[in-house]
């Protein structure tokens, strides 16, 4: 927390590495004086991640392949010490962790692109969420 005694204006946002990130720390730094906003990937371990969050690691490959795209999130509400802190997974080759107290709010977005089918030779409209 020195760190941020150094700081001259409030409401600093600050990325960190996943050793030090945890829900306990993003607090703590919000109660400093200078109202340090935390966010970065974060390990699953004992970090004060919600359990509706955590993912564990597929061993096989079909688990893997089952799990790829699972996304997970969860936000802490009516905590004024720590507002704004959401927790969030997303299974990719591995579970990825992350905590975020910089995010202002979390939901799924329906976008498209033009691709290309290369079975009827035509530019195509796919949606996807965001």
């Amino acid at each position: 927390m020195w760190l941020f005694d150094k700081l001259e204006d409030k409401y600093h946002h600050c990325a960190m590495h996943n050793l030090y990130n945890s829900a306990a720390f993003c607090k703590r730094a919000y109660q400093h004086s200078m109202k340090v906003m935390i966010h970065g990937v974060c390990r699953k371990g004992q970090r004060g991640l919600p359990e509706s969050v955590v993912q564990t690691e597929e061993k096989s490959r079909v688990g893997a392949n089952n799990a790829c795209g699972t996304v997970k999130a969860a936000v802490l509400k009516n905590d004024p010490e720590c507002p704004n802190l959401i927790a969030s997974s997303v299974y990719d080759t591995k579970p990825v962790h992350y905590l975020s107290m910089v995010t202002e709010k979390i939901e799924w977005i329906e976008k498209e692109k033009p691709v290309y089918n290369v079975d009827s030779g035509q530019m195509e409209t796919i949606k996807f969420l965001r």
